[in-house]
């Protein structure tokens, strides 16, 4: 994470949607915690962005069904059980991933370090 501003690098980011989306069987409970928090830092930065964005252009009804999917998403928490923990967590990374490709390409460093 940047030390300024407590959002997790590029680097950082990359690392931590490929983490959740690796295939295979769930991580221990305690990394998934970390994961989600990683994401959600992610997710709050690129949701505003890529809000304005839209709102700034002509955005078609799938990309406000899937930005409110994003906030219903981000509500959720993990629950109780580790296969539903890790299924959130995956969920956060496609989020993610969305909200990156949304995002044009580079224009707005999100990560506050440049990395």
């Amino acid at each position: 994470m940047t030390a300024a501003t407590g959002t997790p690098g590029r680097r950082e980011i990359q690392e931590a949607i490929r983490h959740a989306l690796r295939p295979g069987p769930p991580p221990p409970y305690p990394e998934l915690v970390a994961l989600e928090r990683t994401l959600l830092l992610v997710i709050a930065k690129l949701y505003g962005v890529v809000e304005r964005q839209q709102r700034g252009e002509a955005a078609d009804g799938r990309g406000r069904a899937r930005m409110n999917s994003i906030r219903y998403q981000t509500s959720v928490g993990l629950g109780d059980g580790l296969m539903s923990a890790h299924m959130q967590v995956r969920a956060l990374a496609r989020d993610c991933q969305w909200l990156a490709e949304q995002h044009s390409a580079g224009t707005v460093d999100i990560s506050g370090g440049g990395q």
